[in-house]
């Protein structure tokens, strides 16, 4: 096979994406070294682990912040790509706002859903009330490089954690020593590896479209 039908790049070229691929297995690495630690420590500082009011609990929610963040910051670092990136924002807001249901259910069980609808229904008008331009902008989002892992994330929280944390699951591995919290904390972290994925992309997108000056 000639040569020629390879990309030619310089050493020091080859040199910087080594240096990156290292830098990027680094931090995958430690997102998912961070989760049995916050774990670990959940349970020796708290004794038992109640999902709702524990260390990982809190580190999802800061993720999920940080991630909105940045979309929202990106509106306005760059107007061309402001109903996508608002777009964006609102998906994460109503997982924000879903992650909260314990507060929203001091007022009725399920008081979350409405929000969430109205943060949703907001997004969507304002995205395609010029479609055009909301489906130019979206697929401008969907071909940074980046938005694979992005995507791979989502759906790793969405079917992964969900199947793999499922009740039914667990007594069926567990049977009559089934532990609630055991299931709980499974479920938990893979949602915190998940939305630390997030992040990371969210990240690496906002890098990415900045130096690009899209």
């Amino acid at each position: 096979m000639s040569n020629n039908n390879f990309n030619q790049i310089d050493l020091k070229e080859a040199k910087n994406i080594i240096i990156d691929s290292l830098k990027y297995i680094f931090v995958v690495a430690s997102i998912c070294a961070i989760v049995p630690l916050i774990l670990r420590i959940d349970i020796k500082f708290f004794g038992t682990f109640n999902h709702e009011s524990s260390l990982i609990e809190w580190f999802q929610l800061l993720c999920l912040f940080l991630t909105i963040t940045i979309f929202t910051r990106l509106s306005f670092k760059i107007p061309n790509l402001k109903r996508a990136s608002m777009l964006i924002v609102a998906f994460y807001l109503v997982l924000f706002i879903r992650e909260n249901d314990d507060i929203f259910d001091l007022v009725y069980h399920g008081f979350w859903a409405p929000w969430a609808f109205l943060v949703a229904l907001i997004a969507i008008v304002y995205a395609f009330k010029d479609w055009k331009k909301g489906v130019l902008e979206l697929a401008t989002y969907l071909k940074i490089p980046h938005m694979k892992l992005m995507i791979f994330s989502v759906m790793f929280l969405f079917v992964f954690s969900r199947l793999f944390g499922m009740g039914s699951f667990w007594r069926q591995v567990m049977q009559d020593n089934f532990v609630y919290e055991v299931k709980a904390m499974i479920e938990e972290g893979t949602e915190l590896l998940a939305y630390g994925l997030i992040l990371y992309s969210a990240y690496l997108i906002y890098k990415y479209l900045v130096k690009e000056n899209i």
